[in-house]
This record gives structure tokens, C-alpha cells and sequence, in this order.
């Protein structure tokens, strides 16, 4: 088995984060006018570069971030990787060998007879019970868990779930109350900076990396219809319930542990208790409901979560913490097939913080609206993935919690390809959101769509179809304080929304970029954005086919601007190429005609 995984992970790694032999879309011709462009700017592609040590390196920073500080021009060549390739793993995102730490095969007594007599369920069932059983008693023996860090990861459950839940109550605090909340918030992420440090926290991602071979094994990639031999079974472990369902339809409630069901039109009402941090559903047919646990602190801290439903049109219900949410763990859901339906609040799907999370769904026209954090986000040494394959699908992250200290009516968002760090203490993650085809709609607010915050890497790349793109502000291949963010829409007629330090821009040692690879197209933005760099930071937007247009309020700082700081400049770059009648208001733009209204900064249209 460990060679499976072994295999699996190898050509995840090759799919998605190295370079292919198909370039992305256009890419030559992209190289040529950028050439010309750095040309006006009396520059070459090599002065694209940021440093990756501007500050101390923490020990939590990924090496892949520091790469593409170095070359950000990279981020369209990951971007296309990621729709051509399988799902990102996440060992290779910390630079380990996966195969050094992976488990060992023991080839025990089957593990299910430890808890019931196994005459009714068939063989087939039983190794899948078997296969999770096993993993378990694995990850639970690692020496994280000795009774003497028990304490420290307490510590860490409650500290992390400080730095990412909001209140919607603060709004209407005074700004003492305010104040106070922010001083324990930074008091906390600087306790938990040290105890992060003393703690091995890479074996606690590391061991959920073990489940990924379910993605290869034929524990779920079997299309057959599985005749049963046995009625519902159920029967207590010290890890929760284990539950056997036939075809007809089931309520499943309380401390699931594993639940394995073959069909019919389900229930699921998952409510953890402190036997362990572990569920694992499969559920092979029917239209499902599954109402994930809703609690404070994330109850797979330090365990795993995975779900994988076969078919139907489903319904998700989530609070924090869940669809696949790797918080301090792993957290893993897959849907395969129908139209369905996410709901969830802060960290949920595809979200990950020392740990990987994945929501993976493969076809239908799908819903999902979360209010934070979610939907491809990555923070600390974590990795979070949401990848759709097929489908109309609408994508909306707010609605909720207030950006009360600086925008006022506005929600923060932080999701949709977003990811963060814990300013000034750690370094953060990657966040992805893939979308391989359809006419898709993307709504944030505050931060989103291909954005990113403090040493991370956010990516949304969108393979096809006519798209709409909505948010307010740092969105759209947009990064601040360095980091870097990328929004790639690979064909379709696309619409792009945005107010400021969005489409293409970069603010303080920062790289965004907005890639656009063909369709007419539509730009609506209000200032830095279309290709704006600031203080110190690097912003490029590139349309390389078809009739667009391209609306702003403010000229002197869009659509190619960079401005001084600190010494020396920032870069804004600004180009279309291909397409013929393209329109512009508002800005310096012009169809076919080549601009420069900053010092380091300048806009083609070809």
C-alpha cells in the first residue's frame, strides 16, 4: 500500500507543481511583447524578481514561496500546471521526502475483529473498515501524541482557532473593546509562533497525507455496483461508531467514526465526542444531506476527516472547521458526481494551517458559499484545495463578518485561491482554487480570487467557459506585503469587477498578476488595478486574445503605473495583445498604442 501512495504522490507532484511540456496559453507570444515592454522600461525579464529575505526567514516559510518571490513570472506556469495536472499534494510544498516518513505495513490480524464479530459484512466491506482502522492506530502511535505534549497541542487548537474565527458581534464593540481583543490576538500568535516551534507539527499533516491513497486504491475509484450480503450494521470503537449501510435510506447521528453506505437518500448528523478526531464516510448513491459537526474548536485537530460521496445531488452543511479542512490535520472530501450544494462559515472548504485540505468536486453545477477563509486557503506551513472539474458553478465567500477597520460596509472575504500568514510571526501557506470548465461566477469582498497576504501564494486558475469575476478590493491577481497572487482564466468571454489593488497588482514587495489567455472580455476597476505596481511591488496584467474593454475612475495610477518607494521603483505593466477594436475609458489606454505615464511603468495594445 505504501508503494501505491508512493506512486500517487509522485504524479500529483509531476501534474501539478513542475513544468509540463505544454506551455500556458499564448505563453510565447506573451514573452515576446513582455520584452517589449521591459524594453520601454529600459529593463529585462531577470528585474521581475523580488527578494526572499526581506526580513528574517522564519522556520515556517515554504521553499516554493521563496522560489516564486525570485521568479514570479513562474505563477502563470504553476497556474496552468494546476488545470493540467492531478490534485497538489502537500508533501512536496514542505520539501520533505514523503517516502522517509510514510508508514510501515504490519499485516496484523485484521483490526475490525478487535471490535465485533465480522459474519454479516461482506469481505469487501470489511477491508475498507480494516484500511481505516489500521491508518488510525498508525497516527495515534506517533510521539506527538505522548501524553506529555497533550498540553502543547491544547494550546495550539485554541490558539490557531483565535487567529482565524471572527465575531460578528465586533462591529459593534467600542474601539477599546476592539483594541483589547487585538492585543490578546497578538499576544496569542506570538505564544503560538514558540510552541509551534517546539512541537513536530509536519508529522501531524504528514500522517493525514497517508489517507491520500485512497484517491488511487479501488477503495474509491470502483464504478461497480456492489451487491451486499448484510442488513445495517453498527457497533461502537474506541474511535467513534462504525456503521455498514445497505441501499435504503439512513439517518446517521452522533460520534461517527466510519460509515460506509451504499445507497439510498441519507442523513448524516456528525457530532464528535472526545473518543477521537477521526471520520471516514463513503457513500456510494443518493440524493444526501450531511450535517458536519458545529463546534468552537475544530474537532479533527490533529486527526482526520474524509468524506467521499459517490453520486447524487448533495447537500453539505458546515460550520468551521469541515469540508475539507486541514487545521492542524487533514481534512479530505470528494464528491463525485450531481449538483450540489456547500455551506460553511470560516476555514472549510479546501482550507489548510499545518496541515491540507481539499474539496474536490468532479461534476455538476455546484454551489458555494462560505463567509471566511475558505474555498482554496492556505496559512501556516498549510496547503488548502478546491478543485472542480465540470459545471456551471457560482462561488461566493462573505456576506458576513465586517472589515471594521478599514472598510467600512464591506465583509472580509480572504478566500477563493487566498493566503495568509500571521504577521509579523509566521510565514504562511498556499491556497488554490481550480476551476477546469463551465461558466462560473466568483463573488468576494475583501480579499480573494488569486490574492494573497504576508509570505503566501494564492492561485485562482479557471480553465473555460464564460466567467464572471466580482469583488471589491485586494482581488483578482492581486498580493500585498510580500507575497504573491495570480488569477488565471485559461478561453471564455469573462467580466472582471473589482475597486482597487486588484487586476494585476502588487503593493509592497509583492507580485500580482491577472492572466487572461483569450475571449472578449470586460475590465471594470477603480484604481491600482490593470497592471499596477506599488511601493516596491509588481503588477502585470495580460489579455492576449480577443475584443476587450477596459473601464477605471482613476488614470494616474492604472493600467500600467508604478510608483517610487523607498529609493528605487515599482512595476506596473499593462498588455493586450490580439484582438482588434479594443475600447478604453477613463484611463491612460488607448487601442494600439503604446503608454507610459510613470517612470516604471507602461501599457501595449497590439
Amino acid at each position: 500500500m505504501i508503494r501505491i501512495i508512493s506512486i500517487f504522490l509522485t504524479f500529483c507532484l509531476a501534474g501539478s507543481l513542475s513544468a509540463q511540456e505544454t506551455a500556458p496559453a499564448g505563453f510565447d507570444v506573451f514573452n515576446d511583447k513582455l520584452d517589449d515592454a521591459l524594453i520601454g522600461l529600459k529593463m529585462v525579464r531577470s528585474d521581475l524578481s523580488l527578494r526572499d529575505d526581506y526580513i528574517e526567514k522564519d522556520t515556517y516559510r515554504l521553499k516554493l514561496i521563496d522560489s516564486l518571490m525570485n521568479a514570479p513570472l513562474e505563477m502563470i506556469n504553476l497556474s496552468q500546471n494546476l488545470l493540467d495536472g492531478d490534485v497538489p499534494g502537500y508533501a512536496d510544498h514542505l520539501g520533505v521526502n514523503f517516502e522517509q516518513l510514510a508508514f510501515p505495513d504490519r499485516n496484523p490480524e485484521p483490526h475490525v475483529k478487535k471490535y465485533f464479530k465480522p459474519k454479516k459484512v461482506d469481505k469487501l466491506t470489511l477491508h475498507r473498515i480494516d484500511f481505516f482502522l489500521s491508518r488510525i492506530e498508525q497516527i495515534t502511535e506517533l510521539e506527538i501524541f505522548d501524553e506529555q505534549n497533550a498540553g502543547l497541542l491544547d494550546s495550539l487548537a485554541y490558539g490557531f482557532m483565535l487567529m482565524f474565527e471572527e465575531d460578528v458581534e465586533d462591529e459593534f464593540r467600542t474601539a477599546e473593546q476592539r483594541d483589547s481583543i487585538q492585543q490578546y490576538e497578538e499576544e496569542w500568535a506570538d505564544v503560538l509562533k514558540d510552541i509551534a516551534g517546539s512541537v513536530n507539527l509536519e508529522s501531524i499533516g504528514l500522517a493525514g497525507q497517508a489517507f491520500l491513497d485512497v484517491f488511487s486504491d479501488f477503495i474509491i475509484n470502483d464504478e461497480f455496483d456492489i451487491q451486499l450480503k448484510s442488513d445495517y450494521v453498527e457497533f461502537k470503537t474506541a474511535f467513534g461508531k462504525v456503521c455498514v449501510g445497505d441501499t435504503s435510506a439512513q439517518h446517521y447521528s452522533g460520534d461517527l467514526f466510519i460509515v460506509i453506505d451504499y445507497g439510498g437518500d441519507d442523513i448524516y448528523d456528525i457530532h464528535k465526542a472526545v473518543t477521537g478526531n477521526f471520520t471516514f464516510i463513503l457513500d456510494y448513491g443518493g440524493n444526501d444531506t450531511y450535517n458536519l459537526p458545529k463546534a468552537r474548536i475544530n474537532p479533527y485537530s490533529f486527526g482526520a476527516n474524509v468524506l467521499v460521496d459517490f453520486n447524487g445531488d448533495d447537500l453539505y452543511n458546515a460550520s468551521s472547521w469541515g469540508l475539507g479542512a486541514g487545521l492542524l490535520g487533514t481534512g479530505i472530501l470528494w464528491d463525485k458526481k450531481g449538483n450540489d450544494k456547500y455551506f460553511g462559515d470560516t476555514f472549510t472548504m479546501g482550507a489548510g494551517c499545518f496541515g491540507y485540505g481539499l474539496l474536490r468536486d468532479d461534476g455538476g453545477d455546484d454551489f458555494y458559499n462560505a463567509a471566511l477563509r475558505s474555498q482554496g486557503f492556505g496559512s501556516v506551513k498549510g496547503v488548502g484545495v478546491l478543485i472542480d472539474s465540470l459545471g456551471n458553478d457560482h462561488y461566493f465567500a462573505g456576506g458576513k463578518y465586517r472589515d471594521i477597520f478599514h472598510f467600512k460596509g464591506h465583509n472580509m472575504s480572504l478566500s477563493q485561491g487566498f493566503a495568509t500568514g500571521i504577521r509579523p510571526y509566521m510565514s504562511g501557506g498556499a491556497g488554490y482554487l481550480i476551476d477546469k470548465s463551465g461558466n462560473d461566477t466568483y463573488e468576494s469582498d475583501v480579499f480573494g480570487q488569486g490574492c494573497s497576504y504576508w509570505w503566501s501564494l494564492g492561485v485562482l486558475a479557471d480553465g473555460g467557459g464564460n466567467d464572471k469575476y466580482l469583488s471589491y478590493l485586494y482581488a483578482q491577481g492581486s498580493a500585498t506585503h510580500m507575497s504573491l497572487g495570480c488569477l488565471y482564466d485559461r478561453s471564455g468571454d469573462d467580466f472582471y469587477l473589482a475597486h482597487g489593488v486588484s487586476q494585476g497588482c502588487g503593493h509592497d514587495y509583492a507580485a500580482g498578476i491577472l492572466y487572461n489567455a483569450s475571449g472578449n472580455d470586460d475590465y471594470v476597476g477603480y484604481d491600482l488595478s490593470q497592471g499596477a505596481g506599488s511601493a516596491n511591488g509588481i503588477g502585470i496584467i495580460a489579455d492576449l486574445e480577443g475584443i476587450d474593454s477596459y473601464l477605471v475612475k482613476k488614470a494616474d495610477n492604472t493600467q500600467g503605473y508604478g510608483n517610487p518607494r523607498r529609493d528605487y521603483g515599482s512595476i506596473g505593466i499593462f498588455l493586450d495583445i490580439g484582438g482588434a477594436k479594443d475600447s478604453y475609458a477613463g484611463g491612460p489606454g488607448t487601442d494600439s498604442t503604446w503608454w507610459s505615464g510613470s517612470k516604471w511603468g507602461i501599457g501595449i495594445d497590439e
